[in-house]
């Protein structure tokens, strides 16, 4: 059995985001749109098997990620480029958290990689945790608690239980 299809994992939304941003490529290709890349020879220079490269851009088009758009320049036959999608730019906050862990965890001695900032003027930004109501919230002070997609799946499979003892009940040996 595949352990994504596990019922603590299938109804789990990290599970599912795994099944797409779970390959390394594909988070270093987001990180390159998100840069402004979006040809597959500007995509090449973080060292990924062009094999592998067009394999992963496929697989970011087929998620929703990623949308392929017609470009041609003058004199040159027509090519695609591979252009975020609203699902695509959502992923941001993803890579966000991931750079904050590393620079936290993992540091350079020459400082960050990358840094998150405003468009208009470049102001360093950072990701936190906010309530309902707007109001910050310490990450101390935040817990995961399971869903009601988690809970609904626990009550499908103690019906199907159930009703699988209540046909075999029947039955003669």
């Amino acid at each position: 059995m595949d352990a994504m299809s596990l019922p603590a994992n299938r109804h789990c939304s990290i599970a599912r985001t795994l099944a797409v941003l779970g390959q390394k490529w594909n988070l270093l290709l987001l990180r390159e749109a998100f840069l402004g890349r979006t040809r597959f020879a500007e995509f090449q220079r973080i060292g990924i098997p062009n094999a592998t490269l067009g394999q992963r851009l496929n697989d970011l088009v087929d998620a929703g990620l990623m949308e392929r758009v017609t470009y041609q320049d003058e004199g040159e036959r027509s090519r695609e480029e591979y252009v975020l999608t609203e699902a695509g730019r959502d992923v941001l906050p993803v890579l966000a958290a991931l750079s904050a862990w590393g620079d936290r965890h993992r540091p350079q001695e020459t400082g960050q990689g990358v840094v998150y900032a405003a468009a208009d003027d470049e102001r360093p930004v950072h990701l936190e945790f906010r309530d309902e109501r707007g109001e910050l919230v310490d990450p101390d002070a935040v817990t995961i608690i399971r869903g009601p997609a988690y809970h609904a799946a626990l009550a499908a499979a103690a019906a199907d239980r159930s009703a699988g003892r209540d046909r075999g009940a029947g039955h003669a040996s």
